[in-house]
């Protein structure tokens, strides 16, 4: 939308806000906002306490793994008190089982047929960042693991990376809750970051599997040395993240054609097992290039800045 600039004084300019921004946001005459100059734009936000975020929802008739998505969706989109009517107490399990994983939210009550879920804390003392790159270690730390643990037949290491992945789908739904929340401009690009965010979940989610996987079959050399690179990616991936490399763009690039040409040639004459393995590896390994592709814009050489 346009706004025309009117003279105040003798050099001030004003302009006036949507009446709609106003309300969603709470606002009243005399309060304050932030003005955030990035380039040649100027951006007005507000961290002011928003109003309490509620829903209402029936699962009854769904499955139990659909009302756990429900639960997550609901907490990243930004609602405050979430209301569940359940007719079948497996249902209520899932959703109960799925609140601590919930940041800042609690159970406040469980009846016969709901149950209600609030937060207890609407401004978590925590760093988006912080929290976003403690994300990235634990889900490098799984992949080490199913590497690691495997080549020395360690079990009980590759069946415990199931609790890591509840760590970081605890981080990151915060993550895409905040992203839902804040009025804070990101450089990086709301949603990007957020398509990002969830491709890691995504990621946790398969390492997790791939652990599972890995611990009932015996170690591979083949597909260990295709870990081995897929590690190798992922840090690589993972330092270009924050610290943009034309170096490391290109080394993610071939790795990724490595691992690729591997994965293919180990197909071909791998059992049935290791067969679901390699294909847990391979989408591991399209998430984690993405991880560079994201970034590619922000590469200096590419602008021609100097």
């Amino acid at each position: 939308m346009k706004r025309k600039l009117v003279k105040q004084g003798l050099r001030a300019l004003t302009v006036t806000i949507p009446s709609s921004w106003i309300d969603k946001n709470n606002l009243h005459a005399g309060d304050e906002v932030d003005l955030i100059e990035v380039d040649d734009s100027l951006t007005l936000s507000t961290e002011k306490k928003q109003p309490t975020k509620e829903i209402t929802v029936d699962v009854g008739g769904l499955l139990p793994r659909m009302a756990d998505r429900f639960m997550a969706r609901s907490y990243q989109k930004g609602y405050d008190k979430i209301t569940v009517k359940f007719d079948d107490p497996e249902l209520m399990l899932a959703v109960k089982n799925k609140v601590p994983e919930l940041m800042g939210f609690e159970i406040l009550n469980i009846g016969k047929s709901e149950i209600e879920v609030q937060v207890i804390s609407q401004q978590l003392d925590l760093d988006f960042d912080v929290i976003l790159r403690r994300a990235f270690l634990i889900l490098m730390d799984m992949a080490k693991t199913c590497h690691d643990a495997w080549k020395s037949n360690d079990k009980k290491s590759l069946e415990n990376i199931f609790h890591q992945d509840f760590d970081v789908n605890r981080f990151l739904y915060f993550c895409l809750r905040y992203l839902n929340k804040s009025q804070k401009v990101m450089n990086f690009g709301r949603s990007i970051l957020y398509y990002l965010i969830e491709s890691l979940e995504d990621l946790g989610d398969e390492l997790k599997e791939l652990g599972r996987q890995l611990a009932g079959i015996k170690p591979d050399r083949d597909v260990l040395d295709i870990l081995d690179k897929l590690n190798e990616m992922f840090r690589n991936s993972y330092e270009f993240f924050y610290a943009p490399d034309k170096s490391k763009a290109v080394r993610a690039f071939k790795l990724s054609k490595e691992i690729s040409a591997l994965i293919d040639g180990a197909l071909a004459v791998k059992n049935k097992d290791l067969t679901k393995a390699l294909m847990s590896i391979e989408l591991s390994t399209r998430i984690v290039y993405h991880l560079t592709t994201m970034r590619l814009d922000t590469l200096k050489e590419l602008s021609g800045d100097k």
